[in-house]
């Protein structure tokens, strides 16, 4: 009985196998016009294109432009926050060189699109973009970095904290993370600088 059942699995086995079909093959000539090689790979973070043309990498963080809302519900008083972070066509470009090979990474920009209403009330709606911080990021910083996140923290004293950060591609240091108050009485943003250890 257990010889029977080896040799079932046995055959089993070899039907199961099948031979790889081989590729059709290409002209030779349409292989030197095609210069090109385009590759899309997903990691846990993001989407990439990478477009290999000549010894040149191109990626784009994130491949397609793309949309995220955040709404935050505080019942007790009547409010709904809402942030929608939205992609931009502007980019931040990181031209470096690895192994002989030109690599460029281009960043998509974003602007966070801010609505506070008290019931039907709108009290704020307005959409921040990197630039309207420039007086307390500094213009060089600006220049290289994408307005990474904005988020709701908590409220206060009729104060509404929000979060942000502008940041420089590739894990750098260089970072301005800011908390960004909302007086519910008067209207008004304050912008305070925030501390790693407030972070």
């Amino acid at each position: 009985m257990k010889v029977k059942i080896i040799i079932l699995v046995l055959t089993l086995g070899f039907i199961s196998c099948k031979s790889e079909r081989k590729p059709e093959n290409i002209n030779s000539n349409s292989k030197k016009e095609l210069n090109t090689e385009i590759e899309v790979v997903q990691n846990e973070k993001s989407v990439e294109k990478k477009q290999k043309i000549n010894d040149t990498i191109e990626r784009f963080f994130p491949l397609e432009k793309e949309t995220v809302k955040k709404d935050t519900l505080i019942d007790n008083l009547d409010m709904r926050i809402s942030i929608t972070q939205n992609s931009l066509d502007s980019y931040v470009v990181d031209e470096f060189d690895s192994d002989g090979v030109k690599n460029i990474h281009k960043y998509r920009d974003f602007e966070h699109h801010l609505t506070i209403k008290k019931g039907t009330k709108v009290l704020i709606d307005t959409v921040f973009q990197k630039e309207k911080f420039v007086e307390n990021a500094g213009q060089q910083l600006i220049d290289i970095s994408r307005f990474h996140g904005y988020w709701f923290n908590k409220i206060k004293d009729q104060q509404i904290e929000l979060f942000g950060v502008i940041s420089k591609p590739e894990g750098d240091d260089w970072t301005f993370a800011f908390q960004h108050f909302f007086d519910i009485n008067t209207g008004e943003f304050e912008i305070k600088e925030s501390v790693d250890e407030e972070i």
